[in-house]
């Protein structure tokens, strides 16, 4: 996960998401959060744990029969173009990872232009959660839950080469999320950044639907889709997102009218994303129907911010 919860939302409101921990709830608002109540993962400038260490074991059998592409040998292609021995500081430098399996590195996709990505299996680095004072019972429940999955679900880490490395980091999945497709979900068409996903074993490839674009099919290779959106066609809710971006980038605004358009922005936002991603197989053949996940559907898998701060 990419996010404390990986679920789309507008990217203007990313910024926000650093108080929604830190601060009691009557006064989250107006208190600056006291750092013991800022996760370890969301301070900025934080000192960085050690790299993750390389795991000898393998996933569990099931899960490898899920994946052809983690149960097929290695291949040359399947290195990313690192110095030697330089993945694992790549993984401490994007995510908060506790070990991966050097084994199990694999080459999914490799676009025009030379850009490839590559999926890493690993686990989680479990980290303290704030202390109670610090956010509402039920948030608490679920940042506990959260960081006892670190320990027993596993992750697929993506990198990808030949891109400046400015780009962030393209983010890490819980495997038993996949089903839920919260990556290709979370893919706007109005934004029309791509994303990387990953299917099952049987998915050839995938029809994608949006609300204002008629469905298209995108190829499976090696268990993973690039998704690419068309762009959003000149009608109401594009105008409508134009407006309101440039409302939020207005210096003028007073911080109450900022935080109404980026409310509004956030309700629009979500006629931009996909309203389904149908798996087929090799002949066309519909092998499942994948709808939006929810807020809770994710909650419930959820392993927290997995993404490295800042180093300092």
């Amino acid at each position: 996960m990419t996010g404390w919860i990986r679920f789309p939302t507008a990217f203007v409101a990313v910024a926000g998401l650093a108080l929604a921990v830190g601060c009691s709830g009557k006064s989250a608002a107006m208190t600056r959060p006291s750092a013991s109540c800022v996760p370890p993962s969301l301070r900025l400038f934080a000192p960085r744990p050690p790299a993750p260490k390389e795991l000898a074991s393998s996933l569990e059998p099931g899960l490898i029969a899920a994946f052809g592409v983690l149960r097929r040998s290695a291949q040359p292609s399947d290195e990313p173009p690192l110095a030697s021995g330089a993945l694992a500081q790549e993984l401490r430098k994007d995510y908060e990872l506790a070990g991966y399996f050097p084994a199990l590195v694999r080459r999914l996709i490799r676009l025009p232009g030379g850009r490839e990505y590559f999926v890493i299996p690993a686990f989680a680095r479990p980290e303290a959660v704030p202390p109670t004072r610090c956010s509402s019972a039920s948030t608490h429940r679920q940042l506990v839950a959260e960081q006892q999955r670190r320990k027993t679900d596993p992750v697929a880490c993506f990198i990808e080469s030949g891109e400046s490395r400015t780009a962030p980091a393209p983010g890490c999945e819980p495997f038993v999320e996949i089903n839920q497709q919260p990556r290709a979900f979370g893919v706007s068409d109005f934004v029309r950044t791509p994303d990387i996903e990953m299917v099952p074993d049987g998915v050839a490839s995938v029809r994608v639907s949006y609300r204002d674009v008629a469905p298209f099919s995108v190829p499976v290779s090696e268990n993973a889709f690039y998704l690419v959106p068309p762009p959003t066609p000149h009608n109401s809710v594009s105008a409508q997102m134009k407006r309101l971006l440039s409302g939020i980038l207005n210096s003028k605004l007073s911080t109450a009218q900022r935080d109404r358009l980026t409310a509004q922005w956030n309700r629009t936002y979500v006629y931009t994303l996909p309203t389904k991603i149908e798996w087929l197989d090799q002949g066309g053949g519909l092998v499942r129907v994948v709808t939006p996940p929810t807020r809770a559907s994710i909650a419930a898998t959820s392993l927290g911010q997995l993404l490295a701060p800042i180093e300092g």
